[in-house]
């Protein structure tokens, strides 16, 4: 009788034991399946479909829709979050907008021979360089139009005019058109006016007392440092008593 219940307690046990084991072997891969990292998502969609993945995202029903690109095309993969297993594969028709498709197919720049064909009309280009800055690149021309320097920045990938910057630097002194007209014409200075017209180079006029008590205006080119004209107060004053 003792044997029996033995036997009874010993099945018992050992019918507890296996249901245990079958229901950790059902319990344990889904607990390990909610572990799934998105990497390791990564991962098993490209052992399974060797390709680009495109956009990956996570919806509320413990689904991951993962947008691949493929030799055929682009498919949309739907892959269950727990086990990594693919629901379904389907191929999809897609229109990027403008702003992906710029990212993943940057704009062509232009050399610097273009650049040069886009700027001809600006003046005789002097000099011409690329610049490339941390979050920025252009490029920096100086151009000569009617003996003025002017510096161009230009969007290195249509050539479009950025910025257009006279260089004053270039302009010379009010003291060395004064030294320049005494000396042309050998006199003393006595005033002297300076001109930026829209339609010429920038000048300056210097009037000029000479030793016989004629005075002069002497145009002096502002970049240049050319003599333009002459104009003498004298001839003027002639010219008004022919003309009485």
């Amino acid at each position: 009788m003792k044997n029996g219940k033995v036997l009874i307690t010993a099945g018992s046990a050992l019918v507890f034991g296996l249901l245990v084991f079958v229901g950790f072997q059902w319990w344990a891969p889904s607990l390990s399946a909610e572990n799934l990292t998105k990497e390791e998502v990564y991962q098993t969609a490209k052992d399974k479909y060797p390709g680009t993945i495109i956009k990956t995202t996570k919806s509320e029903g413990e689904e991951y829709q993962i947008e691949m690109q493929l030799e055929t095309g682009v498919y949309l993969i739907r892959m269950d979050a727990k086990s990594g297993e693919v629901r379904s594969i389907k191929k999809e028709t897609i229109v990027h907008t403008a702003e992906e498709t710029t990212e993943k197919t940057p704009q062509k720049q232009l050399t610097q021979y273009e650049i040069k064909a886009r700027i001809s009309s600006q003046g005789d280009l002097e000099q011409i360089d690329f610049v490339q800055e941390e979050d920025n690149s252009y490029y920096k021309a100086v151009v000569n139009k009617n003996n003025e320097k002017i510096t161009l920045i230009l969007d290195p990938h249509t050539g479009a005019v950025i910025d257009s910057t006279m260089v004053a630097d270039s302009i010379i002194t009010e003291n060395e058109a004064i030294a320049i007209a005494e000396k042309h014409v050998k006199g003393t200075a006595d005033d002297t006016e300076f001109y930026q017209p829209s339609d010429q180079t920038s000048y300056y006029l210097v009037e000029v007392e000479l030793e016989d008590d004629r005075d002069a205006v002497v145009q002096v080119d502002g970049y240049t440092k050319e003599v333009k004209t002459i104009t003498w107060e004298d001839d003027e004053d002639n010219d008004d008593d022919d003309s009485e």
